[in-house]
């Protein structure tokens, strides 16, 4: 006799809007200074630059200055320094480290320029996963080129919208005080490793953050503990073991795939939390967990291991250095 034997599988949450406002009204903008990496992207940033982004700048009648980046951590220097008395929008383009940086000087300016200048952001990186989500459509590999066309085409409509920030005050090694801003993911435990080994193999394109990840699960019985305690909205301290995930989010999305903060709507005035609450040194749990995010943020269910909350501030205090990824960049 066959029979049968139902489980229980847990649903992925519903997909919410990336916004819960509306738009503001039609104020094209009539001039424009564009940021870009050329680098971004497998060095395809310039040339989109030049084929759709001008091109389509132009003909709207916009006037365009153009500024590239030349280093790690210009954008912040450019962010912070260029004169933008004489235009009406600073456009940014590149993948998701180019606009953290750029926004990350932006914002610490003490000239007016970050209340009375939009700031746009277009799609040429890697894994692009903010612009995913402020435009709806695909944004990495094959897709690019139609996310530029749609970014380009938002930014000529002249709609925008006010979007969530969050600020980081941290310790750096030197022991002096480190400010950082971010639009779009912070982490710390495994993420940061993982995205360190992602980084030396550019060469995969977006594929290098899923293979990371399973490469370094493999590694998981031997990974170092992290030790610290965490306060959210200024709650009591909660003493840990070992930080082995740890999210602060203001977007759903990290890399192409993972959607670690999916109740994350980016103008909702909060942070999205995940951390797990025990050890894991179980290369299969950790494997499911993966595969769980993957599956549209189904990890919201493994309350045994996982925390999943909304907060407006967080305290992360570790026993030792430790690395965070701001929108996608290592410190």
């Amino acid at each position: 006799r066959i029979g049968c034997v139902r489980s229980y599988m847990p649903k992925a949450p519903p997909l919410l809007d990336p916004f819960k406002k509306p738009a503001s009204e039609p104020n094209p903008p009539t001039s424009a200074l564009l940021v870009y990496n050329p680098a971004g992207g497998k060095k395809r940033a310039a040339k989109l630059a030049d084929t759709i982004v001008l091109p389509l700048l132009k003909q709207a009648g916009i006037a365009v200055t153009v500024e590239t980046t030349k280093h790690a951590g210009h954008g912040v220097e450019l962010g912070r320094t260029l004169d933008l008395s004489s235009v009406d929008a600073l456009l940014v383009m590149g993948g998701d480290g180019t606009l953290g940086e750029v926004l990350d000087g932006f914002l610490s300016r003490d000239d007016g320029a970050a209340a009375r200048t939009t700031v746009g952001f277009i799609p040429a990186g890697t894994g692009n996963s903010y612009m995913r989500e402020v435009l709806g459509v695909p944004a990495s590999g094959a897709a690019v080129g139609a996310a530029v066309h749609a970014a380009v085409e938002a930014i000529v409509g002249g709609r925008s919208r006010a979007v969530d920030c969050q600020q980081l005050d941290m310790t750096g090694l030197d022991g002096k005080p480190l400010r950082r801003c971010s639009i779009n993911t912070v982490m710390a435990g495994f993420g940061p490793d993982a995205n360190a080994v992602a980084e030396r193999r550019r060469w995969l394109g977006s594929m290098r953050y899923s293979v990371s990840i399973k490469t370094e699960i493999l590694k998981l019985p031997w990974r170092k503990k992290l030790p610290c305690s965490l306060s959210v909205d200024g709650g009591s301290p909660q003493e840990m073991e070992d930080l082995f995930l740890f999210s602060c989010f203001v977007n759903k999305h990290t890399g192409v795939r993972h959607r670690l903060a999916p109740y994350a709507q980016l103008d909702d005035g909060l942070l999205d939390l995940a951390y797990t609450t025990r050890p894991l040194r179980s290369i299969a749990t950790a494997a499911k967990v993966d595969e769980m995010i993957k599956g549209g943020g189904k990890h919201v269910h493994a309350t045994s291991l996982l925390n999943v909350q909304q907060a407006s501030r967080v305290r992360l205090e570790t026993d030792t250095p430790a690395r965070l990824m701001v929108d996608g960049d290592i410190i």
